[in-house]
């Protein structure tokens, strides 16, 4: 008889292991920013859903986890998820949030971030560094930062000219007031596809390309084994470059 208890209670504690070291499934804060980014995120009320709403919905059918996603304007959402009002950031790299407030954790990386010259198809040149556009006026989008360019714009080597979004600049090299423009290269494909722009716009080499993780609020930090778990398995699958190649 005292085996036998001894085995039960080895036994019970065997078998609850599993369940103390997983936390359970949960309703997780995803920012989305308001207005429209393709082929990330697409207006309120669109039908199509984006990349991020594709990779996501991917992600919980592997983890259980419920999304309710949070749209705000993109310096209020960075509050709010300072805040621990929002719990994820779906997409971002440290490097962008280095001055952040809080410790946060990320995901391994799930795809990559690439920045592009985007110029007229007739005045492409090929592009090795800022030397080649000496005199240039590059289109760039207000607020960011550009650092592969940042001295020979301080030095006016090449002129940058702000404009409030990537929407703006794509409108402006079509109307042929701007040669080229430093742009997003998910955003260039997606338009220059939809658009029917193939003949009008070209694609230069990528200026520069960063990792893209899912950030989460360090009191959420408990959902980052599932959520790598998960990543690395839709990576393997080729599911998450299933999703980008819709929208390209």
């Amino acid at each position: 008889m005292k085996y036998s208890k001894n085995w039960l209670i080895t036994a019970i504690v065997f078998i609850a292991l599993p369940f103390t070291q997983t936390s359970p499934a949960e309703t997780l804060r995803v920012m989305l920013h308001t207005g429209s980014f393709p082929p990330y995120f697409f207006e309120e009320g669109d039908q199509r859903t984006g990349t991020i709403k594709d990779i996501f919905t991917a992600i919980s059918q592997e983890t259980g986890d419920s999304i309710e996603y949070v749209r705000v304007p993109f310096k209020r959402a960075l509050r709010l998820f300072e805040n621990g009002e929002i719990d994820i950031e779906p997409m971002t790299n440290p490097i962008w949030r280095q001055n952040s407030s809080i410790q946060s954790v990320y995901s391994i990386p799930f795809t990559a971030s690439e920045d592009v010259i985007i110029f007229q198809a007739d005045k492409y040149i090929a592009v090795h560094s800022g030397d080649d556009l000496l005199g240039k006026r590059l289109g760039v989008v207000q607020g960011y930062s550009y650092p592969a360019y940042q001295a020979y714009f301080a030095a006016g080597r090449i002129k940058a000219a702000p404009f409030h979004d990537e929407n703006k600049l794509i409108q402006l090299l079509i109307a042929k007031r701007l040669d080229q423009a430093l742009i997003n290269k998910d955003f260039a494909q997606y338009q220059i596809k939809n658009e029917n722009l193939t003949g009008q716009l070209k694609i230069g080499e990528p200026y520069s390309v960063l990792d893209m993780m899912i950030r989460f609020h360090p009191s959420k930090a408990h959902v980052l084994p599932r959520f790598n778990k998960a990543l690395k398995k839709l990576l393997k699958s080729g599911s998450i470059n299933n999703i980008y190649n819709r929208y390209r």
